[in-house]
């Protein structure tokens, strides 16, 4: 079980209360943009607009890149939907650009900006009911934000039980972070982090049922190292000569191709030799994150990755470059390839393969892409 710090002047208990039964991702989001104001800023006393900011920019990558759910009842990956229309931002904005653009919303105080701006009438205060659970017992819910607000001033200084922080207007509105909670926080920022992020994992889950690596589709992807790929399909093009583009049928040499991930990498968010087959630079191009037409891709797919997982296996056996494939087909040594038949090869690929896009399908990503020569 992963636990917070203990400190015995303040209620870490109720810090980690906040992520008990949680309904939307709007605490974990919002104790995230925290940790990061004080990590980048080091000060106290934070703009409460710039931590909505950050947490549309926060998630913007896992639901307009990765397309991840986070439920009906959750609202902020909606106004990040929302903001890359208005904004005409491209899906792989960087995050910086993103919290700008949702800035220029608020100060505008278009539509767009006051959706952003309502989460502010829930969030900050909703965050700090654990610390007055007993206080707000019995409460109706209009009166529960005033109350919040006067018991984190009160509390403010409390030497046996201080609040995490109270509010003010600065002149805009802020949240100043309690003296004793700001050098905590700034103590363990990594295992915070850690803890608030392995949370929101588990939230997501429940949410992506059956999604691969969710923990991967939180942040903006890092540069991809296809080396492996590469060098797997130029062994492949020395012993062949060439290849022919399953999509636009278009004839490959060595050091003349890109490579495809069969199933998009914005899905899958690895990269599985058993799922990158070389292709032309045009139909790489208009592919892009669609998913391809099975009917007509896959045996010409399976085919050519059965040709080559065979002509590694026999020129490097036992080569790191076939362990994705061992992993996937669950066999003992890359020898095995040699005795396997092609129908078993696709049996076992498309197994692998037809549930996944399906589960993408149902994400929203693009199907029944198919190559057209322009």
């Amino acid at each position: 079980m992963f636990s917070l710090p203990y400190s015995s002047r303040l209620p870490i208990s109720a810090l980690a209360a906040g992520f008990n039964d949680v309904t939307n991702s709007y605490k974990f989001y919002w104790f995230l943009s925290i940790l990061e104001q004080i990590r980048s800023a080091q000060e106290r006393i934070i703009p409460v607009h710039n931590l909505l900011a950050h947490m549309v920019a926060s998630v913007w990558y896992p639901t307009n890149y990765f397309r991840l759910s986070f439920g009906k009842q959750d609202r902020l990956s909606s106004i990040a939907q929302r903001l890359g229309k208005h904004a005409g931002l491209p899906m792989n904005a960087p995050a910086s650009q993103v919290a700008e653009a949702a800035l220029r919303h608020i100060a505008s105080n278009d539509d767009l900006g006051r959706s952003i701006l309502t989460l502010a009438r829930f969030v900050p205060y909703r965050f700090l009911r654990p610390f007055f659970a007993k206080e707000l017992r019995g409460v109706s819910d209009p009166e529960v934000n005033g109350l919040i607000a006067s018991l984190a001033a009160a509390a403010f200084h409390n030497p046996e039980s201080p609040c995490l922080y109270r509010f003010a207007e600065h002149p805009l509105p802020v949240i100043e972070i309690q003296p004793l909670w700001f050098d905590y926080l700034q103590q363990n920022l990594t295992i915070l982090k850690g803890f608030c992020l392995w949370r929101l994992v588990q939230y997501l889950q429940k949410n992506n049922q059956n999604v691969p690596n969710i923990a991967g589709k939180l942040f903006e992807p890092q540069a991809r190292d296809l080396r492996q790929a590469r060098e797997f399909w130029n062994i492949v093009l020395e012993q062949k000569g060439e290849l022919e583009c399953i999509y636009s049928g278009v004839k490959l040499i060595r050091g003349q191709f890109t490579l495809d991930h069969f199933i998009p990498w914005s899905f899958v968010a690895h990269d599985d030799l058993w799922n990158i087959i070389p292709v032309s630079r045009l139909s790489n191009s208009s592919k892009g994150d669609n998913l391809p037409k099975i009917e007509r891709y896959f045996n010409a797919f399976t085919s050519t990755q059965f040709e080559a997982v065979r002509i590694v296996s026999e020129r490097r056996p036992g080569s790191r470059l076939l362990e994705d494939y061992v992993l996937l087909f669950k066999v003992t040594s890359s020898e095995d390839f040699l005795r396997m038949d092609l129908e078993t090869f696709q049996k076992i690929l498309y197994d692998s393969i037809a549930p996944q896009v399906q589960i993408a399908r149902n994400m929203g990503f693009p199907a029944e892409w198919v190559y057209e020569n322009k």
